[in-house]
């Protein structure tokens, strides 16, 4: 988000200036601060309703919708305020054990994962839900579910997700 660039920016020094000019033109008895107050507060409320007022990076979607599509395994990934999906459906896993925490705080995710890649998912939810690819759900507390053979000579995905006043789905492709 460029909050204090470009057309935004623009908007609020040309109002400014045509509220200077009118008031020494035509000597108008005006608060020039309350106005300037007034007008950048309506133009920032018109800025959020247009242009959005969330963000999203490779590992994290705040206050909108979008999907965080993995290649590389991240250590983290948040859905914060929003609705959005991480897809793991494309992640290679060779003979190590990779990492990951998914969390949704105020949210609804998806996570998507291949059949394929064993993987270890340790669930944990707090006034939220956890939706495990059995149809099994995780309200309060924690569960662990296995996806494919885990072993520790071969690689694995380890997921650590956590739902709190949220909804944290996983989807298995096929």
């Amino acid at each position: 988000m460029r909050l204090f660039g470009g057309v935004f920016m623009g908007i609020v020094f040309l109002t400014i200036g045509i509220i200077l000019l009118l008031n020494s033109f035509f000597n108008f008895n005006i608060n020039i601060f309350k106005l300037t107050i007034g007008i950048l507060i309506v133009l920032f409320g018109v800025f959020v309703l247009f242009n959005g007022f969330g963000f999203q990076d490779s590992r994290n979607i705040v206050f909108r919708e979008g999907i965080i599509r993995v290649s590389e395994v991240q250590d983290e990934y948040n859905i914060i305020f929003a609705s959005g999906t991480v897809d793991l459906s494309k992640v290679k896993i060779e003979d190590e054990v990779k990492k990951i925490e998914v969390n949704t705080i105020f949210a609804e995710g998806k996570v998507i994962l291949n059949p394929d890649v064993p993987t270890l998912i340790k669930a944990s939810s707090a006034f939220g839900e956890l939706k495990l690819p059995d149809s099994s759900s995780v309200v309060f507390g924690s569960q662990k579910y296995r996806i494919g053979e885990i072993s520790a000579d071969q690689g694995y995905l380890e997921i650590e997700a956590s739902a709190v006043f949220g909804v944290l789905k996983f989807i298995i492709t096929n």
